[in-house]
């Protein structure tokens, strides 16, 4: 493997398999910077097992970012290992008030802290106001103030208990349909386009270590989905300023899938040249694209430099 694949597979966040032996196999040979897990990697299992086998992954890729989907409600991995245990979602808590959800919150932190996952992809900082959208089950469902303030203080918390977030979806879902099996399109003004950015704004002045763009398309922006739109990035790292990782949603998803088949290309060289700095769901497979990429002059080596950088600061600061 060349030096210049070496460093793009660090700019790699692949899905796990759900396979332990695979999983080993994948992060000794590529040495990516992290693995997310699903429930079907604690599905069945003791929690010293889970424990010994992140702790082996660790082994394998010294430095490796675990990242989990750990929302509370709809999204809750952890329910799969502790079933007899309640994570109601994070509206839910909120309406009892931030205490409440600040104090559940962190026995949740904890408990992804003692298997040894470090990195949450939570809080879903997204605004939505029709209760029958997509997203809106998974928002704080109130106005955009109080979602700030409740991404705030999650993130000033996840920060004292040593732990990553990830504010998600930028730049905001709205009431958008599901781009995990087509593409979705938002077609917000810009009034509403500036609430739909607080909540981030939020997350960004706490210090929010990483934030998730969206494959949402949204004509304010881009012609493109969000995650391959160098307008987005611009909007995030220039205008807002955010220093911290920006990855994509899961490119296994049929919207960025779609797009980049239209252009001809992988998402991987799309996302990575738009300003991405790390690949969630990326496919290792198609790193010889990336590298003919760099080669080409279609994805910059300062790009890849200023990535893995981010990244590198992700893992030196939230290694368990």
């Amino acid at each position: 493997m060349s030096v210049l694949t070496q460093k793009l597979a660090q700019l790699y966040l692949p899905d796990s398999t759900g396979d332990f032996a695979e999983n080993l196999r994948m992060l000794e040979r590529y040495q990516p910077a992290g693995l997310l897990l699903f429930a079907r990697d604690l599905a069945g299992l003791s929690e010293e097992t889970v424990k010994e086998q992140l702790a082996a992954y660790r082994q394998a890729r010294p430095g490796l970012i675990i990242a989990i989907d750990q929302e509370g409600g709809l999204v809750s991995r952890l329910s799969a290992l502790y079933p007899d245990r309640s994570y109601p979602s994070q509206a839910d808590l909120l309406e009892k008030g931030l205490d409440f959800f600040l104090e559940q919150s962190k026995k949740t932190a904890l408990e992804l802290k003692n298997l040894g996952i470090n990195l949450n992809f939570a809080p879903v900082a997204d605004l939505a106001m029709d209760p029958a959208s997509f997203i809106y089950s998974r928002t704080f469902k109130t106005s955009p103030e109080k979602s700030g303030q409740a991404v705030s203080a999650f993130v000033k918390l996840y920060r004292q208990l040593g732990l990553a977030c990830c504010a998600k979806h930028f730049p905001g879902y709205g009431d958008a349909g599901d781009t995990h099996h087509a593409p979705a399109s938002d077609h917000r003004t810009p009034a509403q386009g500036k609430l739909d950015l607080q909540p981030f704004q939020a997350a960004i002045s706490s210090g929010v270590p990483a934030v998730m763009v969206s494959h949402l398309h949204v004509p304010l922006y881009s012609d493109r989905p969000a995650s391959l739109a160098p307008e987005v990035y611009r909007l995030l790292k220039q205008e807002l300023h955010y220093s911290g990782v920006a990855l994509t949603d899961d490119l296994a998803m049929a919207a960025p899938l779609d797009y980049a088949a239209e252009k001809q290309t992988c998402p991987e060289v799309l996302a990575l040249a738009a300003g991405a700095d790390l690949l969630l769901g990326g496919q290792l497979a198609k790193l010889p694209d990336l590298e003919a990429a760099v080669e080409r002059g279609d994805l910059p080596e300062g790009r890849i430099a200023d990535a893995l950088t981010r990244v590198q600061t992700l893992q030196d600061s939230f290694s368990l």
